[in-house]
This record gives structure tokens, C-alpha cells and sequence, in this order.
């Protein structure tokens, strides 16, 4: 039987058209709103700052430099010139995530004046931590331009990995949303879930190939076990991804069409959480007012 013609699937499908037309809706009539948490939630993060947006260049960098001391210089991981890249890629990919699930996870709660005041949509909090993080990205791929041309691996500024990446951040925007949205809800009713989340992204940290290579590490059983893993871990696809468009591509150590084939799986990843994240959202948000 084929599971896209049954009649479970048409009303999980109509019903994900119903939210959607839903969410649409409430964005609209938002959406100045939106502009404006954004644009505070990037005013406040570099506030008092003496170089204010430019941290958003730096961060990356700062972290790739301390990765490949310990891990480049000290464990020896550096076994060719774009080790660097290597690494900023891992660390851009994953420091958005962070970014954009951190910052929505307590966002409900410390808005609680606004939400008990006035008539604005829950979601509306989480979806603006979320464009943030991708204006912090934007920000950070200027960084990687740098370190592009300093292991000498040149890119026209709109070539392929502008252009593949643009194709990219939806995906990632949507996993991240939904994840956002499943932890805001969550944090509403159990505090406790910072204190777990904090050590969770530790954990999916050094579950995520972000500053280690798999070929590396042997061909063990306990490297299989890994490897399955990896192919459960949503972020080490996006991380992956994103190595390939930005310097494998032009080394030709990928094939082009295999980088699109993936870009599929990122969707897979980035629709299926945006519409768990959504149903959890939903489901839950009519009792978010007695626990605020």
C-alpha cells in the first residue's frame, strides 16, 4: 500500500495545509512586530558592546582559532590546509542552531507583560529568535569569505556556495524553528528544561562532526555504532552539507549532483521538525497563560 495515497496521509496532509494557512495568517498580521523583536533581540545582544555587530564576525572566528589549537595543533587533527574551514563550517552551523533554540527556549516566559497585555501570537516570539540567528549567520559567512581566501580556496562572491547556501538556509531555518518552538512550549511548564537543553547541546556537540573527521577515527565497532548516530543526527547532515558547497565542491572531492541529492534530506529534517514543533506548539499554547 502506498502510505502518500492512504487516507491517514491526505488528512495529516490537509491538516498541516490548515496550520500552515493558520500560521501564515498570524504572521501577517504581525509581522511589524516581528521586524521589531528582531531588531531589538540584535540591539541587545551587542549592547555596551565597544564593537558591537562585528562580534558577529568575530565570535566564529575566535572559536575556530581555539579549536585548532587544541584540537589542530595539540590532538593533531590538522591533517590538511582547509582544517580551518573544516572547522568554521561545524562551527557556524551549529552556533546558529544554539543560537536560535537558546534564545527561544525561556523567550515566552520573559514576555510574559507583553502576552498578558496585549493580543500578539505566541509564535510570534520564538519565529523572531529564530531570524536572528539567521542575520547572525549572514553576518558570519563574511568570516568564512576571510578564511576562504586565506587557504587560498577563491569563490566569486556570487558563485555556488552563495548561491547553494541560500538554497540551504530554509531547511535550517525550519529545523531550528520547530525545535524552538517544541522548547519554548516545554519551558513554559518545566523550567527545568534550560538546565537539561544546556547539557544536551554538550552532548550533541561532540555528536556532531564539527572539530573531528569519521574517517579518522578507525574502523572499530564502536566507530559503526557512530556512524549510525550520525545519520540520526539532523545537525551533522546540515553541517555536512554546508562543508560540501563551500570548499569540496571546488576541490572536487564531491560531485556537485550528490550535494543537491542532500539538500532533500535537509528538508526531510527541516519540515518534519517545523510541523512536529508546530503541533506541540498548538497543542499546548491554549494552557500557556495559566503557567506563564
Amino acid at each position: 500500500m502506498n502510505i502518500f495515497k492512504s487516507p491517514k496521509f491526505s488528512a495529516f496532509k490537509a491538516k498541516a495545509k490548515e496550520v500552515y494557512i493558520k500560521q501564515k495568517r498570524e504572521l501577517i498580521k504581525n509581522k511589524n512586530i516581528v521586524v521589531q523583536l528582531v531588531k531589538r533581540g540584535i540591539k541587545l545582544q551587542y549592547r555596551n558592546s565597544a564593537i558591537g555587530v562585528l562580534w558577529t564576525i568575530l565570535n566564529p572566528l575566535l572559536n575556530m582559532f581555539v579549536m585548532y589549537l587544541v584540537f589542530g595543533t595539540i590532538f593533531k587533527y590538522n591533517d590538511d590546509s582547509t582544517y580551518l574551514l573544516y572547522l568554521l563550517c561545524g562551527n557556524i552551523i551549529f552556533n546558529t542552531m544554539r543560537a536560535a533554540t537558546t534564545q527561544s527556549l525561556p523567550i515566552l516566559v520573559y514576555n510574559r507583560g507583553l502576552l498578558t497585555k496585549n493580543k500578539i501570537s505566541y509564535n510570534v516570539f520564538p519565529l523572531s529568535c529564530n531570524l536572528s540567528a539567521i542575520v547572525n549567520f549572514l553576518f558570519s559567512f563574511i568570516a568564512l569569505l576571510a578564511v576562504m581566501l586565506f587557504v587560498s580556496i577563491k569563490t566569486p562572491v556570487f558563485g555556488p556556495a552563495i548561491f547553494m547556501t541560500i538554497l540551504m538556509l530554509p531547511a535550517l531555518f525550519l529545523f531550528n524553528y520547530g525545535m524552538s518552538l517544541i522548547l519554548s512550549a516545554l519551558y513554559v511548564f518545566f523550567r527545568d528544561v534550560m538546565h537539561f537543553y544546556n547539557v544536551f547541546l554538550t552532548l550533541w556537540m561532540y555528536l556532531t562532526p564539527i572539530f573531528y573527521k569519521l574517517q579518522n577515527l578507525g574502523e572499530s565497532w564502536k566507530v559503526l555504532v557512530i556512524r549510525v548516530v550520525m545519520k540520526l543526527n539532523p545537525m551533522a547532515h546540515f553541517v555536512e552539507y554546508f562543508r560540501d558547497i563551500v570548499y569540496r565542491i571546488k576541490l572536487g572531492t564531491v560531485a556537485e549532483a550528490s550535494v543537491y541529492s542532500g539538500l532533500g534530506t535537509l528538508y526531510l529534517w527541516g519540515i518534519a521538525f517545523a510541523l512536529l514543533g508546530t503541533a506541540i506548539f498548538e497543542l499546548t499554547k491554549k494552557n500557556f497563560i495559566f503557567s506563564i
